[in-house]
């Protein structure tokens, strides 16, 4: 069984998760605000397989932050529990450029040892074919501190499906 905290983990993307997403992030966007997506998903021995439709949290949102209210984690941790399913990877936008802001490490949802975690910049303001180029991948090295994957990383790690 593979494991979350594996620095080497893939991940296959379905094509709907990432419309539903970039869908979502737009419609805040459209309201000048930042906006957060959970993708869920199944380990097995190889890789993780995230869900076809992401979790849409309620979230408290600005133009310059979002953040997930405390009892609705403990409402999404228990309906993943109830699932078999994990949250590996979070994906959020910003209205101008994209990196890991300090409200974004203070709000993180993803708090695992080698989590995820995908800035969109523009609000979004990307196609599907475009997100893994227009994207910022980040993984959750110790604490607070969120390293900035390389392009091949990227690619050696992420299986868009289409």
């Amino acid at each position: 069984m593979s494991s979350l905290s594996d620095r080497t983990l893939r991940y296959r993307v379905p094509q709907s998760t990432v419309q539903e997403t970039i869908a979502f992030l737009k419609k805040q966007g459209n309201r000048e605000q930042e906006g957060v997506i959970l993708w869920a998903g199944r380990l097995n021995a190889l890789e993780c397989q995230v869900e076809p439709h992401p979790l849409i949290p309620v979230q408290v949102t600005t133009r310059r932050s979002y953040r997930i209210p405390t009892e609705e984690s403990f409402r999404i941790i228990a309906y993943l529990g109830a699932q078999g399913l994990v949250v590996p990877i979070q994906v959020h936008s910003h209205p101008r450029e994209a990196f890991h802001s300090e409200a974004d490490d203070e709000f993180a949802f993803v708090q695992h040892r080698n989590g995820i975690s995908i800035v969109l910049p523009d609000f979004a303001d990307c196609s599907v074919a475009e997100f893994p180029y227009c994207a910022r991948f980040y993984y959750l090295k110790v604490g607070t501190q969120w390293i900035e994957m390389s392009a091949q990383e990227v690619q050696a790690r992420f299986v868009f499906e289409e």
